[in-house]
């Protein structure tokens, strides 16, 4: 076997192959982000991210035209980029911004790539929450209006019997300036009831505040 390695170069371009596929199949591209928060300037917007904005914004055919929507299909990180009360979310491959007048006026995204088992996106729940809780976002003032309970074992059981009839969320606040609510469902299979097969989705749409008026 030496000799025909030797003689043929065989086992060199076997070891050439072999680098060269792991080199391939182990650099991972960063995945992109999107930086933005509500009232940023559409420019600003496409200066700040990676993702490609302006080929995923729809333009309305008003005279002159103006910037309506941009839209998120492939995997992006959401940066809200607020110096104060900014956050990031977890990857995601669904999401709509709303412009008015070149301005962000609204984002509607799920901080998920796909639905997750109920476990799963209890964890998600609470971690979000802790996030904007730290970045100093609270709850409005309403009566029902709350932190999504997911701290216990026996919260987090009341929870899931209750996405089987109905979703739940929480609506809040950085006041005066922006809202944020988000929901959490039941999302497939949820008539089976059964919460081995069920699976779960979160969304989050961010705003300005009209609570606080």
């Amino acid at each position: 076997m030496r000799g025909y390695c030797n003689r043929r170069g065989s086992c060199w371009r076997i070891v050439v192959f072999v680098l060269l596929f792991v080199c391939l199949t182990s650099f991972h591209y960063p995945m992109d982000f999107l930086a933005l928060h509500i009232g940023k300037p559409y420019e600003s917007v496409v200066r700040d991210s990676t993702f490609p904005v302006i080929r995923k914004t729809a333009i309305y055919p008003s005279e002159p035209p103006e910037v309506d929507s941009t839209w998120i299909s492939s995997p992006v990180i959401l940066k809200f980029d607020d110096p104060v009360h900014g956050f990031t979310l977890p990857a995601t491959v669904f999401g709509a911004v709303g412009y008015r007048k070149e301005r962000v006026i609204t984002i509607s995204t799920s901080p998920m790539i796909e639905t997750l088992p109920y476990d799963q996106t209890a964890k998600l729940l609470g971690d979000l929450q802790s996030m904007f809780r730290n970045a100093g976002w609270t709850p409005e003032l309403a009566e029902g209006n709350d932190w999504i309970k997911v701290s216990s074992d026996e919260e987090k059981r009341q929870l899931q019997a209750k996405l089987f009839d109905q979703l739940d969320g929480v609506i809040l606040l950085v006041p005066h300036r922006y809202s944020l609510i988000m929901h959490i469902k039941c999302y497939v299979r949820c008539d089976e009831r059964d919460p081995k097969t069920a699976r779960y989705l979160i969304d989050v749409g961010l705003g300005e505040d009209h609570f606080s008026d």
